[in-house]
């Protein structure tokens, strides 16, 4: 996959930013080119501190005040991005569920750490609130680092007692930086994706975090309070070393009442979902389209 070629290498022997990055584009420019469908439309938006965003649709589906808009937070551990890759990506969930997105491309670690990339999420949510769109039509969605940013983002939200949106996807989330989950060294060999973090050249989650406690819940929302939460859909593999992450967030959920739907994959890569070319990123694409159609027609009861 994608993944396996670019970012478990790079974390394993490249030793700077740079380097990492420098690889991410290149798949970036050679895979995900081949990810985005013609049909797709792409207009930019920059935030007020210079956050990049583009709003995603798709040819012939109308807008509509009922039609559901996604607020996307890709992943790439906080210090790298892939444009191509998650624009294709949040262009066949727009497709599957009817409706368009706004994909956030929040600052990045080293040079914007924690809580730069959580204040471009607060600032993009507000944008789409600003525009008119109803909270109960918005569902916040995102992959590894930027699942985890999803979390953190609904934390924050209520927090500042903004209007919640009716519900989050979560794809391989990166939920916990304490690095204590079993499944961190359990998977480790099987993820082929992420390597564990006695092999890695450098500590992305380092640089993100800076000084900042590792179990602020702004930075691992594992450890935040879900009271008042909306439903959240967690897609994860079981050979992942994120496993725990998404297990841990489906047992704490329950005691705050929160509705968490998990469902747990079988041998798939580390955000399986980006790779077209799997049938299992179809049924997961499908699955998602379903959640957030019956997520949005429940608010409509």
């Amino acid at each position: 996959t994608v993944l396996s070629v670019s970012v478990k290498p790079a974390l394993q022997r490249l030793s700077s930013i740079r380097s990492v990055r420098g690889l991410g584009y290149l798949s970036d420019q050679v895979l995900g080119r081949l990810t985005t469908s013609s049909n797709t439309e792409v207009s930019p938006e920059i935030g007020e501190h210079g956050c990049e965003m583009e709003w995603i649709s798709i040819e012939d589906v109308e807008h509509s005040s009922t039609q559901p808009v996604l607020l996307y937070l890709p992943g790439g551990a906080y210090i790298m991005r892939t444009p191509h890759i998650h624009r294709g990506l949040v262009s066949r969930m727009c497709s599957e569920i009817g409706g368009r997105a706004l994909l956030c491309f929040y600052r990045l670690a080293p040079e914007h750490p924690f809580p730069a990339g959580l204040e471009d999420a607060v600032e993009a949510y507000q944008l789409m609130l600003d525009k008119g769109i109803n909270p109960q039509q918005i569902v916040i969605a995102g992959d590894s680092a930027g699942g985890g940013l999803t979390l953190s983002l609904m934390l924050r939200l209520k927090e500042l007692e903004l209007p919640l949106p009716a519900g989050a996807v979560l794809m391989s989330p990166l939920l916990d930086m304490t690095e204590q989950a079993p499944s961190r060294n359990k998977n480790a060999r099987n993820d082929t994706a992420l390597p564990p973090p006695s092999s890695r050249g450098m500590n992305p989650r380092e640089m993100y975090i800076g000084d900042v406690d590792r179990k602020d819940p702004l930075v691992s929302p594992i450890y935040g309070d879900f009271h008042g939460l909306p439903p959240c859909y967690l897609l994860v593999s079981d050979t992942e070393m994120l496993l725990d992450d998404s297990l841990r967030l489906a047992r704490r959920a329950h005691q705050y009442r929160m509705s968490v739907k998990l469902d747990i994959w079988h041998r798939l890569p580390h955000v399986w979902i980006s790779v077209p070319f799997l049938p299992e990123s179809h049924s997961a694409h499908k699955r998602i389209g379903q959640f957030i159609r019956t997520l949005l027609d429940g608010n409509e009861n």
